[in-house]
């Protein structure tokens, strides 16, 4: 169900304050997470190898943390370095450790074989102080399979229903013109114009029709990273419907993050923005609102579609057209989690 050797988010990297413990559990493991003197993340499984106390119920002492059931301190790197009352401390007096990474906004855990775990892999997002970009951001709790949430990401046609009075805009193409897909080692390439679309909100300045131009990688376990360009109206039909060769007159991106909690819980990380060259702050406030506004959307027909999945979970879906991105996305999935079984 989960893939392991995969980089998952675990929040965003301010929310880790120094000093303090933070308790987290991604696909289904009880992490518990502190920030180091050094400003160094450390993230350790959140059960102490003595009785199986939760870790982030302990206190930090400088960089070692102390369970606070019965006493056992442990190092950044998961050793026990002191049991009270015993001189001797067994090797096996450890606790699993994670790799961890600061990248973007964004804190990563890799939840697989340390030894694999390879930052190279993790795709570049946009950062809180990038001189370029205006960014909003926001978190979602879903009652529902990570799963579901990663096939409305996959599959866009249903911005022209779920959300055809925010992002959709009531535009039909959506669910009536399909992307070009493209495999990548870790997921797919969706790439698309949306030729002669209506400007709308501080895009209308640059003319009442514009060229919208949208590429978005969907990568290992649930990551989505988006950027979509507004073109002058017949940039589309010069590039051959292929990738633009002109410069944009505004770029928007999206970065999101769906991370599993457990089997019918998940979380949902989104950071939204433009050019700061084109947005000031209070169109990015509104960029942000309408984003969530939308992804409230997804979030209230996702659960409700859980519940109904639940009465008959073995019940099959009907296929369509529209789902060649859920399919491949999930075969994928699939071919991971089968070379880690091997």
């Amino acid at each position: 169900m989960w893939v392991r050797n995969a980089w998952y988010v675990a929040g965003w990297s301010e929310e880790f304050a120094a000093g303090t413990l933070h308790a987290r559990t991604v696909i289904g493991e009880p992490l518990v997470l502190y920030r180091r003197a050094d400003g160094a993340m450390v993230c350790l499984e959140d059960r102490c190898c003595h009785r199986f106390a939760p870790l982030s119920r302990g206190r930090l002492e400088g960089d070692e943390l102390r369970c606070m059931y019965h006493g056992l301190k442990f190092a950044a790197d998961g050793r026990c370095t002191e049991i009270p009352g015993q001189t001797s401390i067994p090797e096996r007096a450890c606790v699993r450790t994670f790799p961890v990474v600061e990248s973007g906004c964004w804190l990563w855990i890799w939840m697989g074989a340390a030894e694999q775990a390879d930052p190279a892999t993790i795709p570049a997002t946009i950062t809180r102080d990038d001189p370029e970009w205006r960014l909003g951001t926001g978190t979602l709790d879903y009652a529902a399979d990570y799963r579901l949430i990663n096939d409305n990401l996959l599959d866009l046609s249903h911005l022209s229903f779920a959300h055809e009075k925010t992002l959709g805009r009531g535009q039909p193409r959506w669910a009536d013109e399909r992307p070009k897909m493209t495999r990548l080692p870790r997921g797919l390439r969706f790439e698309r114009w949306n030729e002669d679309d209506p400007a709308a909100g501080f895009l209308s300045r640059f003319g009442e029709r514009l060229d919208m131009w949208t590429s978005y990688d969907f990568l290992l376990p649930g990551i989505f990273v988006q950027r979509t360009a507004w073109h002058p109206a017949g940039a589309a039909r010069a590039a051959g419907f292929g990738v633009p060769d002109g410069d944009p007159v505004f770029v928007r991106f999206d970065d999101h993050a769906v991370t599993p909690v457990g089997a019918r819980s998940s979380r949902y990380f989104y950071a939204a923005g433009g050019s700061r060259a084109v947005m000031d702050e209070q169109s990015a406030a509104r960029m942000l609102d309408f984003s969530t506004r939308a992804f409230l959307e997804d979030k209230g027909i996702i659960e409700a579609q859980q519940v109904v999945i639940d009465r008959e979970p073995d019940r099959p879906m009907l296929a369509t057209s529209l789902d060649a991105g859920p399919t491949r996305f999930r075969r994928i999935v699939d071919e991971f989690l089968a070379a880690e079984a091997a």
